[in-house]
């Protein structure tokens, strides 16, 4: 009896244990990408100005309306996002700073590592004379990848209206 009951017990740790591994292991393997473009008629070192002047944030980024760090990798950004669900801070590490070419940020969801991973990058790239294809794009993994997938893929959306709105700064050059 009391074999049973030890079974019992092992195997009520171990099953759950078991399916949260399986989970994290297919949310690492199985990322989710939501990516955007836009063409944007300027130069390179003009969009890139505008995407990496984080004072300005506030007078044309309709999500990312406040933002404080360094643009330098290794270094942690603190960004204060708005969009329809209220507003938000979330902490991230640059990865990536290639002048005219590339930004790349890596945070978790809500600080909690293997959640929900994201990696967050905006590219430019030349797309003819005195045009660029600016393209922002984020991967996620993570054991709640598989059940975020709906509210992941709103960021379609919150992509589009802050390459719309870079894109109209750009162009305007303000």
């Amino acid at each position: 009896m009391l074999r049973i009951m030890f079974n019992r017990l092992i195997a009520g740790i171990l099953a759950p244990a078991i399916v949260l591994a399986g989970f994290y292991l297919w949310g690492r393997s199985h990322p989710y990408t939501v990516t955007r473009s836009t063409e944007i008629a300027a130069s390179p070192a003009r969009v890139w100005q505008v995407l990496t002047d984080l004072r300005s944030y506030d007078r044309w980024n309709p999500e990312i309306t406040d933002v404080h760090g360094r643009l330098a990798v290794g270094q942690t950004l603190t960004l204060r996002l708005h969009s329809g669900g209220g507003a938000s801070t979330v902490r991230t590490t640059v990865r990536a700073a290639e002048t005219g070419r590339e930004l790349r940020w890596f945070s978790r969801y809500h600080e909690i590592g293997g959640l929900a991973d994201g990696e967050q990058r905006f590219t430019i790239e030349a797309a003819g004379p005195g045009r660029v294809r600016f393209t922002q794009a984020e991967t996620f993994r993570g054991i709640a990848v598989p059940f975020l997938g709906g509210s992941l893929a709103a960021s379609c959306d919150r992509f589009d209206a802050m390459n719309a709105a870079l894109k109209k700064r750009a162009e305007s050059h303000e």
